[in-house]
C-alpha cells in the first residue's frame, strides 16, 4: 500500500487509502469517435483507480499532501464488493511515519476523497488527527458558499473536519504561492475547483510536484484538452499548460491522487505522455 521514492534529499512515500470505480465515458463525456480508435480499453467499461496521498520528509520537516478518509465512496463511485485499505493513520504508523511528526497538511481541494482524515473522533467529539500540524486550504475554496453552509450543519463531515480545524486555530487559508518550509511550496493550479492547489518540492537539484486532481488519468496528459465535466475548463487548461512546460524543463517527478504510483512527462512527436517510474 506504500511506495517509497527519493527526490534529492527528500524521502517521499505514496500511500493508497482507497479506490474508486472510474468511468471515463461519464467523467469526460466525449463522443465515441474522439476516443474509440485509441482509448477504447479505458472508455468502454469502468475500472479501478487509487485514492493516493503523499508524505514528504525533508530534513526535519514532514509534510502530508491530502489526507483521504477511509469511509466507502459514494455508491456511484464504489467498486463492487468494496473493501477499503487500512486507514491513513494506521498506514503512516506501519511505515514508520508517526502522525505527530507531521508539521504541514496541504489539502489540494475540498472534495470528499482528499480530506476525510484531517480529524479523528474522540468519543462524541473530534480533534485534529495530526496534532502538531498546520492545515492549508486555498481561500477560493474556503470561501465557497456551499462549503460554508456545510460547515454550519452540526453533524456534517465538513463540520467535524473544517469546522474543527478552524475552531482549533489550525487552519491556514492560502492565497497564491506559499512557501511552507525550505524547499516546499504550495502553488495555485485552479480548475478542479476554483482554488485547487498543488505542492512543489525541490531538493538537491531534483523536483517533485504533487498534483492532486490536475489530471485524473493518463489520457488527460496525452489529450490535455480533455477535461472532466465538473472542472472549470479554461482554468484547467491553463494550469495544465503551465505545469507541463515546467515539469519537462525540470525533469520533475509527478504524483497525482488517482494515477497509480509516480510518473514523469516525456515529449513525443505527438505531444506529451506520462511515463510511470519507480515500479
Amino acid at each position: 500500500m506504500a511506495q517509497s521514492l527519493r527526490v534529492g534529499e527528500a524521502e517521499v512515500t505514496i500511500l493508497t487509502v482507497g479506490y474508486l470505480q472510474a468511468d471515463l465515458a461519464d467523467w469526460l463525456r466525449l463522443p465515441p469517435p474522439a476516443w474509440k480508435a485509441r482509448y477504447s480499453d479505458y472508455f468502454e467499461q469502468p475500472f479501478l483507480v487509487p485514492v493516493q496521498c503523499v508524505h514528504i520528509r525533508l530534513g526535519a520537516t514532514a509534510v502530508l499532501v491530502d489526507a483521504p478518509g477511509n469511509d466507502p465512496p459514494p455508491l456511484r463511485l464504489m467498486p463492487p464488493d468494496y473493501q477499503p485499505p487500512v486507514d491513513l493513520l494506521s498506514q503512516l504508523w506501519l511505515a514508520g511515519l508517526p502522525p505527530g511528526a507531521v508539521e504541514h497538511v496541504v489539502i489540494t481541494h475540498p472534495h470528499f476523497d482528499h480530506y476525510g482524515s484531517v480529524t479523528v473522533a474522540q468519543g462524541k467529539s473530534w480533534a485534529p488527527a495530526f496534532p502538531n500540524a498546520r492545515y492549508y486550504l486555498s481561500r477560493a475554496d474556503w470561501e465557497q458558499p456551499s462549503l460554508q453552509r456545510a460547515i454550519r450543519r452540526r453533524h456534517s463531515e465538513d463540520s467535524h473536519t473544517w469546522g474543527v480545524l478552524e475552531s482549533a486555530k489550525r487552519l491556514e487559508i492560502v492565497e497564491g504561492r506559499r512557501e511552507i518550509a525550505p524547499g516546499v511550496a504550495i502553488l495555485p493550479a485552479p480548475g478542479e475547483t476554483a482554488g485547487h492547489q498543488i505542492v512543489r518540492v525541490h531538493s538537491a537539484g531534483r523536483t517533485l510536484y504533487c498534483l492532486g486532481d490536475l489530471y485524473h488519468h493518463t489520457v488527460e496528459v496525452e489529450q490535455p484538452e480533455w477535461v472532466a465535466h465538473w472542472c472549470k475548463r479554461e482554468a484547467t487548461l491553463a494550469s495544465r499548460a503551465a505545469l507541463v512546460e515546467t515539469a519537462l524543463a525540470e525533469d520533475a517527478l509527478l504524483i497525482t491522487a488517482h494515477i497509480p504510483g509516480a510518473g514523469r512527462l516525456a515529449r513525443t512527436a505527438e505531444g506529451v505522455i506520462w511515463e510511470r517510474v519507480g515500479e
